[in-house]
């Protein structure tokens, strides 16, 4: 009896999804891989973006709790609700305004951010050993762990440079593993009859 392309997506394991879309992955790879590099090249002005970029965040996310607060009035939490909108607003603007003091603030908690990374990272390349990859993915996972350390053991002095360099270099090897795992899914997706099967059904 022929299996019918349904029948062979729901006996896929994760891995086997990820494997048939290699490409989204590559690409993946690519961006972190130029990002990387940029920040590499200019990480002052790397660090000073993300402190910036991380205030808008913080305004977006201010502004949509204010709106949610004041839309639905007639519950207890509403002032709270409130209160906590317009801390996110006042950090959004600080950290726009004064970059370099959001900067400071931003390396600690990307550092500790990049701890949690790493650790649930390594836990995952443990959880699917042997399969191809795991090795790659607990090297990321160790990378981010010692890039946290770093910033976190270096604070404040890493605040200005640290932050964009030691990112650039974790997203660089974020990009290498990512590539390097896209590049052998692709063979594998080409000797998997299968796999081709569902790709031309």
């Amino acid at each position: 009896m022929a299996t019918s392309r349904s029948d062979l997506d729901t006996g896929y394991s994760a891995p086997s999804v990820i494997q048939r879309r290699w490409g989204w992955l590559l690409t993946l790879g690519v961006v972190q891989l130029i990002c990387g590099a940029l920040a590499v090249l200019i990480p002052t002005a790397a660090t000073l973006v993300a402190a910036v970029v991380f205030g808008a965040l913080l305004l977006v996310s201010g502004a949509s709790q204010a709106v949610h607060a004041f839309t639905i009035r007639h519950w207890k939490g509403v002032a709270l609700h409130a209160v906590g909108a317009v801390l996110y607003i006042v950090a959004g603007v600080f950290c726009i305004l004064f970059p370099v003091s959001g900067a400071l603030t931003l390396t600690i908690a990307v550092g500790a951010l990049l701890l949690v990374d790493g650790a649930i990272r390594s836990a995952l390349a443990f959880s699917i050993r042997p399969r191809d990859g795991w090795g790659w993915i607990l090297a990321s996972g160790v990378a981010s762990v010692f890039v946290g350390l770093l910033l976190l053991l270096g604070w404040p002095l890493t605040g200005m440079w640290a932050l964009g360099l030691l990112l650039g270099v974790n997203l660089i090897f974020l990009g290498v593993t990512n590539t390097v795992l896209a590049v052998s899914f692709r063979s594998r997706t080409s000797h998997d009859p299968e796999l081709d099967a569902v790709k031309h059904a």
